[in-house]
């Protein structure tokens, strides 16, 4: 059928141009000097930002890897009673009553500003009565500081007692290679001050071995990485430098330090904003297993509905404790709101 007939190919469309106005110089360095005015500006916020998770974390007490209570931990429930919270004159929390059992799972609910983030911070900075003085506790809402350390040392170095002990046993065994040098070079050395100090280094390094064993140095750094892993760190990002990370990946190098301190109260403010779905579900499955307390902020109900043994509501500056996860509050909360109707 085409038999016979021109090809002919189908004129372009003319391109639309916008021809817009040139920029002057004058307009230019407008623009440019409202550039460094925002990028100024930033940084401000930035360093407030940071500035304010310093004075609240001067507040906190450090909180590491305590060996000293390995077979169970000596905290059990907690028992506030007729406490309140106050931020900047302004009362968030009034005379409230509140029991922590021991290995509970409490999701904390309520509407943004009602002080969820602030209660948690009061409990970590032991501000109210009835928290004992040697419960550790440990609020992760600021991501770790960017340093040379790798993600991997910096989960590592939580656990501070293992820290020194294996830098201690470095320089020991460095000094006992010294002696025994020296005292093969030198004929003169005195040869039973060379005796005293190898016995008395020795003896140290022994018992630097024990104690080593006894809290399972081992295996810290394979539970660090697993930990690390389930996070979504491969390893070669868990021995890249923290500061080569963005905030959001610094946040879950803080998460992991938790997770690998494991302390008496473990407080979560939204932990999963940072996570992949990947992360997400290891979080979920591992916080099914944690073997004490903890309290998590979070918005996602799915995680809710996972993780949490028990909701606490924060409604009208009081919190009120319901059992079971988020669905049963719902249901449970709406039950009594048509009784009352």
């Amino acid at each position: 059928m085409n038999a016979g007939m021109e090809e002919q190919v189908a004129p372009k469309k003319p391109e639309n141009i916008f021809d817009a106005p040139l920029l002057s110089s004058r307009d230019k360095a407008k623009l440019e000097r409202n550039k460094r005015k925002e990028d100024r500006q930033r940084e401000a916020q930035y360093q407030m930002h940071v500035a304010e998770m310093e004075a609240l974390r001067a507040g906190m007490p450090p909180v590491y890897v305590n060996h000293s209570n390995v077979g169970g931990t000596t905290i059990r429930d907690i028992h506030m009673e007729n406490f309140s919270v106050t931020v900047g004159g302004r009362d968030l929390i009034q005379d409230v009553t509140l029991t922590l059992a021991f290995g509970r799972h409490y999701g904390l609910v309520g509407r943004n500003g009602t002080g969820k983030t602030s209660l948690l911070r009061a409990m970590a900075q032991h501000a109210i009565d009835g928290i004992p003085k040697n419960c550790q506790i440990l609020h992760v809402e600021q991501e770790v500081t960017g340093d040379d350390t790798t993600a991997l040392q910096c989960v590592l170095n939580a656990d501070v007692e293992r820290v020194q002990l294996m830098q201690e046993e470095a320089q020991l065994g460095q000094l006992l290679k010294d002696l025994e040098y020296e005292a093969e070079s030198k004929q003169s050395l005195d040869k039973s001050k060379g005796d005293v100090d190898k016995d008395s280094i020795s003896k140290r390094l022994e018992e630097i071995y024990k104690r080593l064993e006894f809290i399972d140095a081992d295996a810290a750094e394979a539970r660090a990485a697993s930990i690390l892993a389930g996070l979504s760190f491969t390893p070669e990002m868990q021995c890249k430098n923290t500061k080569s990370f963005s905030g959001g990946w610094r946040m879950r190098i803080a998460l992991a330090r938790a997770l690998f301190i494991e302390p008496d109260l473990l407080l979560l403010d939204e932990p999963t904003n940072h996570l992949d779905l990947h992360a997400v579900l290891w979080l979920e499955t591992y916080l099914l297993k944690w073997p004490k307390t903890f309290i998590v902020v979070s918005h996602a109900r799915e995680f809710l509905n996972t993780v949490v043994t028990d909701v606490l509501h924060l409604h009208g500056k009081k919190l009120h404790a319901y059992k079971g996860d988020y669905d049963t509050f719902e249901r449970t909360r709406e039950r009594s709101t048509s009784r009352i109707r």
